[in-house]
């Protein structure tokens, strides 16, 4: 039998088998619809939240950040940047720089895949579940129910998610879900 009429069936194969390698998501959870996913989600990140695990903090841009070019951790909370450096914090963040949440009390978190999961994916580009304050539910305009870090350079949020204890005063977060306040694309900012 001649091998090379194999190889295509091998080949096809390995690189399966590479795309699923490292993931852990539970295939259970597709098994109930949207809404009873995303109802889930709320009703984890209230408890987290009663507990006092929901983790609030400014998305910043790391290029800037690491270069000294912007001094976000010396400004007001809520407010890194001045208009030039967001707009630069943007640009650099949409061209894949790294991303990181500034905390209140100074410390950084670095958006991760969750624990055990080998193979990574960009964590900026991957859609997180939103969860939705009282007043955004009752409010008539429809949301995202979803949102990426890139867009929301500069913006508060609160993260519901799994922390881990990095390296270098810089710690790890899986983050489950978001909340913040307005729309996803903020027109303001």
């Amino acid at each position: 039998m001649n091998i090379w009429k194999l190889l295509p069936v091998f080949l096809l194969g390995t690189s399966l088998s590479c795309l699923t390698q490292g993931e852990i998501e539970d295939p259970e959870i597709y098994k109930i619809s949207y809404a009873e996913r995303m109802k889930l989600l709320e009703k984890e990140f209230l408890a987290a939240e009663e507990e006092g695990n929901i983790v609030t903090g400014v998305i910043v841009e790391g290029n800037s950040l690491f270069n000294g070019t912007t001094i976000p951790h010396n400004k007001p909370y809520g407010k890194p940047y001045s208009e030039e450096e967001l707009q630069a914090a943007a640009i650099s963040a949409e061209r894949n720089s790294k991303l990181f949440i500034l905390a209140k009390d100074g410390t950084l978190y670095y958006p991760t895949p969750p624990q055990g999961q080998a193979v990574s994916q960009s964590t900026q580009a991957q859609r997180i579940h939103r969860v939705f304050t009282e007043e955004q539910k009752r409010g008539t305009e429809k949301l995202f129910t979803w949102a990426t870090l890139v867009p929301m350079v500069g913006r508060e949020i609160e993260i519901c998610g799994e922390v881990y204890p990095g390296y270098g005063g810089i710690k790890g977060i899986y983050i489950r879900s978001v909340r913040f306040a307005g729309d996803y694309i903020d027109e303001e900012g």
